[in-house]
């Protein structure tokens, strides 16, 4: 990969204060900044949270390693590095960091950060599975493994700024990488495919064609299954959820799993199920859907009532881990928990107090946000 010959554990320090009042919501003030941060730069970030009681409103303080009792930060915005998209790998929580052009991983046990790979331009979307990680960055489709990729990151596919912007949903199952692409039209977007071994040259293998604004897809991981994806937009030509088989080639046409849904975005596989998130542009309108991964199905609402101060609102990423969905609203500022099979009562919250969250991942006994507060960093919460 271009500037990219090893693994460079970046160094600094992250000093941070927690105050032991339980039961408060975390509404952070980034300590990290206000101390200068690391001295040389870089990104290793280490916490001095205490690991009892919920932080104060302003001061959700620093991680301490391998406790996940309490809100706190993992990587303030030095270390985060303005992250963009984050996923869990194996033992390790990895993201990609668009102002740091690298791709950074956590070692949950110790605290540590450090870069996975200390150059890709402008990193964004990213998807792991099978140990490995998926990125796109401005020039091009990259993978490395999440235990770390020495000689560099590997080439699956190169374009340009224009083509990494147009990538609007990204997902592997550790065997091939799928993406979705759109352009301003609205009638020749695509569904793509590229072997993670040997990558696709400049022919990446194209599944579905001229798809309607299509956005977020998810993939069964290992062999066998199903490529899931929507395409964002109302009415009956609009609002879908597709399906193809894994083993499918550009010649079969996708299933319709579900029609006439409101802007769906993110979506995520259970084991037996399908879950997309979706909001109005035109309001504060949104929420979580789910259906049986059938040929079709009537969508409901996967969390039908929430407490009126901790809507869902602008939920903007979704992660599934056993039986129970993740995501983050943007607009509440809140990470919420609720059965894939869906809520008896309100969805649990597990964070809050957050600035326009983005991402989420599970790993282990947390739960990590990315978290746009001061530039952006990582948090994490009991899960």
């Amino acid at each position: 990969m271009r500037g990219c010959s090893r693994i460079a554990a970046r160094r600094g320090a992250f000093v941070a204060v927690v105050a032991l009042l339980p039961g408060l919501p975390g509404c952070y003030i980034d300590l990290d900044g206000l101390s200068g941060g690391a001295e040389d730069g870089s990104s290793t970030s280490t916490g001095s949270g205490t690991g009892t009681g919920s932080p104060a409103p302003g001061d959700p303080g620093g991680c301490a390693p391998g406790d996940c009792s309490v809100q706190c930060v993992v990587a303030g915005p030095e270390a985060a590095g303005a992250p963009a998209a984050i996923a869990a790998v194996g033992p390790h929580v990895v993201w990609t960091s668009r102002a740091g052009d690298r791709v950074s991983r956590l070692d949950p046990a110790t605290g540590t950060v450090e870069d996975l790979v200390p150059f890709t331009p402008r990193p964004g979307l990213l998807a792991a599975a099978e140990g490995i990680a998926v990125w796109v960055a401005d020039d091009g489709l990259w993978w490395c493994p999440a235990d770390g990729c020495p000689a560099g990151a590997t080439s699956l596919l190169a374009f340009g700024p224009a083509d990494a912007a147009a990538v609007r949903g990204l997902a592997t199952d550790g065997r091939h990488v799928y993406w979705t692409r759109d352009e301003e039209s609205g009638t020749a977007g695509e569904l793509l495919r590229c072997p993670v071994a040997g990558g696709c040259g400049a022919a990446p293998e194209l599944l579905a064609p001229a798809q309607s604004h299509p956005r977020g897809v998810a993939v069964t991981p290992g062999g066998a299954g199903d490529v899931v994806w929507v395409q964002r937009g109302t009415g009956a030509a609009f609002g879908k959820l597709l399906r193809l088989d894994k083993g499918a080639t550009s010649a079969v046409m996708p299933t319709q799993i579900a029609v006439l849904l409101d802007y769906p975005d993110r979506v995520a596989l259970g084991a037996g199920e399908v879950l997309w998130t979706w909001t109005d542009p035109g309001g504060a309108a949104g929420g979580v859907s789910r259906c049986d991964l059938a040929a079709s199905c009537a969508a409901e609402a996967l969390a039908p009532q929430t407490e009126p101060a901790r809507p869902l609102r602008e939920p903007a990423a979704l992660a599934i881990d056993g039986a129970d969905a993740y995501w983050v609203n943007r607009g509440g500022g809140t990470v919420m928990r609720c059965p894939t099979a869906g809520c008896s009562g309100y969805p649990e919250v597990l964070a809050e107090g957050l600035t326009r969250p983005s991402a989420v991942a599970v790993q282990g006994a947390c739960v990590y946000a990315v978290d746009e507060a001061g530039g952006g960093r990582v948090v994490r919460a009991p899960r």
